[in-house]
């Protein structure tokens, strides 16, 4: 893919000097996982027989010329889930990054650099309305509608991230959800609350 994998532009360093367009823009992070979203919903619910891909992360979401995000490596994916009743219990294998910009697992500061998974550091976050401390700086801060569409899609992260598939919302929502989210962002449906938000887990 000719714009490489998002990893590349959240983490390699030659991209992060460069100000890639997507470092620079929540639009763009946005289009990306939304993007990715709808690939993922293809492979659960339109694919012959059905593919849980079990490893969703930066690297393995690659861009296109049109900066338009597919996803890659199947090297942990699981065909048929149907057939096998225990996919549910499988546990997340994927990261959310696009938030923050952060790798799955970094040294943390306010912990004295100790080692934390990007999890635990965003939802608590996330959880008591404290965005500021989640988004990624060099993107700058969202603007009116950003500020919504980015909570938002942090919202749709938070609940994607659950240990459990049980507890974790189908794709579908999730494509509605992030549709949504981008509506939000270019201005075209007014406001929407996070309690507007409706996942069905798994």
């Amino acid at each position: 893919m000719k714009n490489g994998a998002v990893y590349d532009h959240l983490h390699d360093k030659n991209n992060v000097e460069k100000s890639s367009s997507l470092i620079n823009s929540w639009k763009m992070r946005i289009r990306i996982e939304f993007d990715a979203a709808r690939g993922i919903e293809y492979l659960h619910n339109y694919a012959i027989p059905p593919i849980i891909h079990r490893d969703i992360k930066s690297s393995n979401m690659v861009l296109d010329t049109n900066w338009t995000a597919r996803v890659s490596d199947f090297g942990l994916s699981m065909m048929d889930p149907e057939s096998n009743r225990d996919y549910r219990q499988i546990k997340a294998a994927g990261t959310v990054e696009l938030l923050t910009g952060k790798r799955a697992i970094f040294k943390n500061d306010e912990s004295g650099g100790t080692p934390i998974t990007l999890v635990d550091f965003a939802v608590p976050a996330i959880i008591a309305g404290e965005m500021v401390k989640v988004l990624d700086p060099r993107v700058g801060a969202p603007e009116l509608n950003e500020a919504e569409a980015v909570e938002l899609m942090a919202y749709a992260a938070m609940h994607c991230v659950n240990l459990e598939g049980k507890e974790r919302p189908i794709i579908g929502d999730i494509v509605s959800n992030l549709e949504r989210v981008l509506s939000v962002c270019d201005g075209s449906h007014g406001s929407i609350s996070s309690g507007a938000f409706s996942f069905v887990s798994d």
